[in-house]
């Protein structure tokens, strides 16, 4: 740190240089240069800064010592610095603030221990949690109190749930953010004007609640007027009007607008203007109440992409990161598929949520070009799970699951799976490999084996035993074609079958050999993937088409058809609405029939949940008893909105509505199009074993069912681990 070597001349500036640079270290309280008694010496004189041998926390009964040891940065035996000491006590400050200990009192002092040591301790006030007693909006007119209440997403009145959320608990930040919801909220349904006035915070004698007033002029809601372009015109109107989605006559909306804004940049951004910029000039005309704007263009220049360099990957390889991305080194700059590629790192789930950032570093050598840094975190992508539960369909399980889905680093996935129940329709055991990169081609490889006991209710307890290799290849971006091989044999473990037959019924042989033996198939599928999130959806679409075609061999014959169609909508104020189509068909190619494991059964979690497992399927009723045939043909269709109940404890709920049923023939030709319906509600809990459900199920038009003589039950509860779709 010191400039001065011997034999250099002695200069005050340097001197005083060296002082600064040796306070900057952050180890001594005083440093002092003087001259020594011989001509030419410099002596610097230290007085040292003490170390912390011991880090105390007194006075803290609302929040644990081990958290607030995770908040602190000056840890055991770091030099004592008064500014960092202080930096910490504004961190647990604000750490009590989030927690809704406003009004808590924080200080420190030292204690020495000996020479060179000293005991760093933190002194608290906890206080009591400030609740909100009430919350009040003034000079609202179009919205009622208890509407925008409802956008506070953080900032709520108390209620009853306090203990488990931080709901009704006052915290500073957490209003400030929600008080940008509101004006949001105004902007999005075309109050364009709208603006709040400095909040009023008033704490209560005795210091434990608080109440809010929050002063407002809502303006007018204006609706979308006139639309034009000006500036840098590098498109015909009528090409730039095609990107504009927000049209003439409906309520303004700032997302909208916005999104209209972010087309029209990436427009130009695609011929190479990276730093094209698109300014809204908006004109609001209250007699007409319509909001006229116009799209004024900044080019810039033309830009080209220069080093693309990754950062923080320590394990993931390099490679695994390049094969998603769109854009290339020395290629014209790309704005959309410089976001497609962002979105595709992130969907790889191998880096902590909104810690993926594509940083443009421009160059200064050369203004035409832009560096690009993908910095990402990694997150844990291995897990090992174990648990225990009990579910409605399967009774007591015991589950173990391990999985990694970034093996090395290199992007392959590998998970095992075992589940064990007091039940032997519950005992299975997989084993998984994928490799979505085969050999640093695009084509993914990869293979599974299996055992899995699975019921079909009044007929059989089946174990299926085999084995699948698929191979898929890119078509585009977002759609993939696969190819599986399937080789499986099925034995029966307890027979339920009603072996008669009845003449003059339909032409279906109640035969449990047709399941038993060896099926050989492939299947051939399509499945184009948009969701946002693969985990928990609320936004995006999801297509999948399938066709099996079983008789390679084996002594099965049949061929499967499987179309599905998943939509996920964000609604305002956190809501989301999800709906899940799906139809199927299943023909008989061979002579001995279809297998009645391959037909088709509804009811249960997985589609018709208003319905016991497995129960709206075709039957027939024979002289001794009463057969489950299953359906040749099904078709359902699942609605939904979800909406967190508890967000910091990963709680939802969730309402449903259903309609589906499954043929023995072509419905509306071989026999009635007779549709079942349901409705319910549940609560959904995202923990680390997986979603688990609690859903209650109401049949609409209850029956009486063949296979048990009794009216169909309601409610239907399930309990199960894992989303229906």
């Amino acid at each position: 740190k010191i400039s001065f070597k011997p034999g250099a001349e002695l200069d005050q500036k340097k001197i005083a240089d060296d002082i600064r640079a040796l306070y900057g270290m952050g180890y001594f309280d005083a440093v002092d240069v003087v001259e020594g008694n011989t001509a030419g010496e410099l002596i610097y004189r230290f007085k040292e800064r003490p170390v912390i041998s011991e880090v105390e926390f007194s006075g803290n009964e609302k929040i644990q010592t081990s958290d607030l040891q995770d908040v602190i940065k000056v840890k055991k035996w770091n030099i004592f610095d008064v500014a960092k000491v202080k930096e910490d006590v504004e961190l647990l400050q604000k750490h009590y603030e989030d927690k809704g200990f406003l009004l808590a009192k924080i200080s420190y002092e030292t204690q020495a221990l000996k020479p060179g040591e000293v005991k760093l301790i933190y002194k608290f006030d906890d206080y009591d949690k400030v609740e909100i007693r009430r919350i009040t909006f003034l000079n609202n007119k179009v919205y009622t109190d208890e509407k925008l209440k409802s956008v506070f997403a953080e900032t709520k009145e108390g209620a009853s749930l306090n203990f488990l959320a931080s709901s009704g608990t006052f915290k500073e930040a957490s209003f400030n953010v929600d008080l940008q919801r509101l004006t949001y909220y105004y902007l999005e349904n075309g109050y364009a004007k709208f603006k709040t006035e400095a909040p009023i915070i008033t704490l209560s004698p005795d210091k434990r609640f608080v109440s809010i007033s929050v002063y407002m002029e809502e303006g007018n809601q204006y609706t979308v007027g006139n639309t034009d372009f000006g500036g840098d015109l590098l498109f015909p109107k009528d090409e730039l009007f095609q990107e504009i989605k927000m049209t003439e006559g409906q309520t303004f909306s700032v997302s909208a607008r916005n999104a209209d804004i972010q087309r029209l940049t990436e427009k130009y951004q695609d011929l190479g203007y990276a730093y094209a910029n698109v300014i809204p000039k908006m004109d609001l005309n209250d007699e007409t109440k319509t909001a006229n704007t116009e799209y004024v263009f900044e080019k810039g220049s033309l830009v080209y992409f220069g080093e693309i360099k990754m950062i923080g990957n320590t394990k993931t390889y390099d490679k695994v990161i390049r094969r998603e991305l769109r854009i290339h080194e020395g290629e014209l700059f790309s704005g959309s598929k410089l976001r497609i590629s962002k979105e595709r790192v992130e969907r790889l789930g191998f880096f902590a949520p909104n810690e993926v950032e594509f940083r443009q570093v421009p160059r200064k050598d050369q203004p035409d070009v832009l560096d690009l840094e993908i910095r990402v975190k990694e997150r844990s992508t291995g897990s090992i799970t174990l648990g225990a539960g009990y579910s409605s369909i399967q009774g007591f399980f015991f589950q173990g699951r391990i999985q990694e889905i970034n093996l090395f680093g290199r992007g392959q996935n590998l998970g095992l799976d075992i589940q064990w129940g007091r039940l032997d329709i519950v005992r299975s055991f997989s084993i998984d490999f994928t490799d979505p990169y085969a050999f640093d081609t695009l084509w993914s490889l990869g293979g599974s084996l299996y055992m899995a006991n699975a019921p079909l209710p009044f007929r059989y307890l089946t174990r299926r035993t085999g084995f699948q290799l698929r191979a898929g290849y890119p078509l585009t971006d977002v759609v993939q074609a696969m190819v599986t091989y399937k080789f499986e044999h099925m034995s029966i473990l307890r027979d339920y079958t009603v072996n008669s037959t009845v003449g003059g019924g339909p032409n279906v042989v109640a035969d449990p050999t047709l399941d038993k033996g060896s099926l050989s198939s492939l299947t051939f599928s399509l499945v184009r993937d948009v969701r946002n999130n693969r985990f928990e959806t609320t936004d995006g679409n999801f297509q999948s088409v399938s066709l099996e075609v079983a008789g390679l061999g084996g002594q099965k014959n049949f061929t499967k058809l499987l179309g599905n169609n998943r939509v996920y909508t964000p609604l305002p104020l956190g809501f989301v609405f999800k709906n899940s189509t799906e139809v199927g068909g299943i023909f008989n190619t061979g002579s001995q029939g279809i297998p009645p494991a391959e037909r088709f059964y509804l009811g249960g979690p997985w589609n018709m949940r208003g319905y016991e497992a497995f129960s709206l399927a075709p039957t027939l009723i024979r002289p001794n008893g009463v057969e489950r045939l299953g359906g040749a043909t099904q078709l359902f269709s699942l609605f939904e909105i979800e909406h967190s109940l508890i967000k910091e404890a990963g709680l939802k709920w969730v309402t449903f509505y259903d309609v589906g049923n499954a043929w023995l023939g072509m419905p509306g030709v071989d026999e009635p199009f007779d549709i079942r319906q349901n409705w319910g509600f549940g609560i959904r809990w995202f923990s680390p074993l997986g979603p688990l459900r609690f859903e209650w199920g109401f049949p609409v038009g209850r029956r009486v069912q063949p296979t048990t003589n009794r009216i169909e039950a309601s409610p239907v509860f399930i309990f199960f681990i894992g989303q229906p779709f």
